[in-house]
């Protein structure tokens, strides 16, 4: 019989568990804990490794048996068919375990269960929607390089490429000057630096975003010129995931709040503080799949 609840939020820098009985799923108690990153597209293999022994962690830490829990596990990369059959096939061992992705739970949980468009901006970028009917739809989240205009990756990027224009103009920028402090201002260093942080390292990247944002406020032009970009990307997205709807308007991670209060005022006027969190929506999907097994 299932007893508890089991959420997973895999990302590429951490992995987020949340345990909790079926009956408290909606006040609690939970137990919340932090593992190392799981993204398929990043860790692959090694994430995979990293979702199943955290899982088995948990019910061993708690005295469980797979069988007494729902599980939903949200992970980055697990809209690609082949790494998602891979991690269903590891956790085959748990019988009431499904996978998703890390979009997908934060759409749920954004607005508990309810339609919403959800605007995630943190390390990428990507707009999800859930409609009346139920059905999900996906906006953006292609991937850097390639895509996620305007995350931290993204941004991080542009400001590498500020560096280097300094380098080759001699005319330092602030960001230009933050960045050679960290990196170097020789052209070995860099060249080394690249190559350590390879274009699908995103957390290499994503940790010069809040040096862009503090550089233009500090009125450094190169930065400025990044973040009017970068709005303008978002504002792309946003209006490809919200302009034939009416739904409210959520704005999730690390750069969310950013750029909610830098996005045109109609999108402003339907926007809404976020309900839940990701490991709220695995919870939602792990109980309606309890629902569903003994309707």
């Amino acid at each position: 019989m299932i007893t508890h609840l089991l959420a997973i939020d895999g990302g590429g820098t951490k992995t987020a568990l949340r345990l909790t009985s079926k009956e408290a799923h909606t006040a609690g108690p939970f137990i919340t804990l932090t593992f190392g990153p799981s993204s398929l597209t990043q860790q692959g293999l090694d994430g995979i490794e990293t979702i199943k022994q955290a899982i088995l962690d948990v019910l061993n830490s708690y005295g469980l048996k797979s069988e007494q829990v729902a599980i939903t596990v949200g992970v980055a990369g697990a809209g690609n068919p082949l790494m998602r059959q891979e991690l269903e096939s590891a956790l085959a061992v748990f019988p009431y375990a499904t996978v998703t992705t890390d979009a997908h739970i934060s759409l749920i949980g954004a607005n508990l269960g309810k339609p919403v468009n959800a605007i995630a901006i943190g390390t990428g970028s990507v707009a999800t929607r859930l409609e009346e009917s139920g059905h999900t739809q996906v906006f953006g989240g292609w991937g850097f390089p390639i895509g996620d205009e305007g995350g931290g990756a993204w941004l991080g990027q542009q400001a590498t490429r500020a560096l280097i224009d300094s380098m080759d103009t001699g005319i330092w920028t602030p960001i230009g000057q933050k960045l050679r402090k960290l990196i170097g201002g020789e052209r070995s260093a860099v060249l080394q630096w690249l190559k350590t942080a390879t274009a699908t390292d995103f957390a290499s990247f994503a940790s010069f975003a809040p040096l862009v944002i503090e550089s233009a406020q500090q009125q450094c032009s190169a930065s400025q010129a990044i973040l009017l970009e970068a709005k303008q990307e978002v504002d792309k997205l946003v209006t490809k995931c919200c302009a034939d709807n009416e739904l409210p308007i959520v704005f999730l991670g690390s750069l969310g709040q950013y750029y909610q209060t830098h996005l045109a005022s109609e999108w402003q006027q339907r926007r809404i503080e976020p309900r839940g969190d990701a490991l709220d929506g695995g919870i939602l999907l792990a109980l309606q799949q309890v629902e569903k097994i003994y309707e």
